[in-house]
């Protein structure tokens, strides 16, 4: 069967209405935060902290600390930042090399000393490990982890074996396909017979967002199969009730990619035949009547993206095309030899195989309509075909 898909989603139109620390929350996009005092371990109030990089479409992000010398810079995309401390009187201080990935908030503090203006101070190597400023538990997969893991498809299923304490699904397949999706009809104890359940450390019933929207309809699976090739980086986060959150348990968040001031954009592609697969089948399971193992045909996944700027620092694009899918022989079963009668006769010849096979062409736009807030523009047209093998055994 297949069908067509198209998905307009307009998000972050509430950018113009919404305070920036509300939209940090609600997307879990990184911070930097910290105090700055004096060379006598005193704090400064009135220091003008900037923190600047390539992945702000403003390219500089400002705030000043506060009668505590503490400052707390929101809704950061996640990239490398130089953060700039100064105040008249002071030398500028640098912390060079700042990484922060999705939902991370980075503790950067400073110590400055009298001196002239021309002189600045830069400390580097000095990068946070350590999110000091959230409750939150959070595992972390980039898109380059992806590119070079030797997994059969990109996508949230790769959380399942790269965080620890996840349980995936029983039905869980190393192709990736639909069926093995992320997503919970509830926790293990409570959740119906043949339900797609995960847990982490025994918690179900996630929640999966693009950029903070949820993409996950009312039975819990997801209602939108992810263009793994447009996102940055994959967050799975779990926690008691917090502000980040209306409600405790795991959240999943895809991160989107967005255009920059430099064009760019990269091919991959990936293939897995039968060929490279051994087989069980063996004399035993013949003599009881077995003729075919479940096996994995094929998997295929291929992409290609592209990013950049229409108006420079203000106006960028990104765009993707995306195919996947795989065949999987299903054991025991053969297409109907009298196929058009009432009647299922098992072709011993044609082994039955389960299809699927994705396709995604996405576009997503961001615009600075001031220097605080922005609105992102996301489309995304999806076919999709999911063929099942026949439900009747022929032995």
């Amino acid at each position: 069967m297949a069908r067509a898909l198209v998905v307009g989603v307009t998000l972050g139109v509430v950018c113009l209405l919404l305070p920036t620390d509300v939209r940090a929350q609600a997307t879990t996009a990184s911070g930097i935060a910290g105090v700055v005092r004096d060379s006598s371990g005193g704090v400064l109030p009135g220091v003008t902290v900037d923190a600047a990089s390539p992945a702000l479409i403003e390219k500089v992000r400002t705030a000043v600390s506060d009668g505590e010398g503490r400052f707390n810079i929101t809704d950061l995309r996640p990239g490398t930042y130089v953060v700039t401390f100064t105040l008249p009187g002071f030398s500028t201080f640098v912390r060079d090399g700042i990484v922060l990935s999705a939902g991370f908030t980075a503790t950067v503090n400073a110590d400055m000393r009298v001196g002239t203006v021309e002189e600045t101070i830069t400390v580097t190597g000095e990068a946070p490990l350590v999110d000091t400023q959230s409750a939150r538990r959070q595992t972390v997969i980039s898109h380059e982890l992806l590119n070079v893991l030797p997994s059969s498809v990109k996508n949230l299923n790769n959380l399942v074996t790269l965080t620890l304490g996840f349980k995936g699904n029983e039905g869980f397949d190393i192709t990736g396909g639909y069926t093995g999706q992320v997503g919970s009809a509830g926790p293990p104890a409570t959740a119906g017979p043949g339900a797609n359940v995960n847990a982490y450390h025994g918690k179900g019933g996630q929640k999966v967002n693009l950029d903070g929207m949820s993409i996950m309809h009312a039975q819990g699976n997801q209602g939108y199969n992810q263009n793994q090739e447009l996102i940055q980086e994959t967050v799975l986060s779990t926690s008691g009730i917090t502000a980040e959150t209306n409600a405790d348990g795991i959240t999943i968040n895809l991160v989107p990619k967005e255009g920059g001031n430099i064009f760019s954009g990269n091919v991959h592609g990936l293939y897995s035949g039968e060929k490279l697969q051994g087989s069980n089948l063996s004399d035993a399971l013949r003599a009881r009547g077995l003729r075919t193992v479940t096996t994995v045909l094929e998997v295929f996944d291929v992409g290609a993206t592209l990013g950049g700027p229409i108006v420079r620092d203000r106006l960028w694009f990104f765009g993707s095309y995306r195919q996947w899918g795989n065949d999987r022989g299903a054991a025991g079963k053969f297409y109907n030899l009298t196929q058009g009668t009432a009647f299922y006769t098992p072709d011993p010849n044609r082994p039955a195989y389960t299809h699927e096979w994705m396709e995604s062409k996405a576009v997503r736009l961001t615009w600075m309509v001031t220097p605080r807030n922005k609105i992102n523009l996301f489309g995304d047209h999806q076919r999709d075909c999911h063929g099942s093998a026949p439900s009747s055994g022929g032995n």
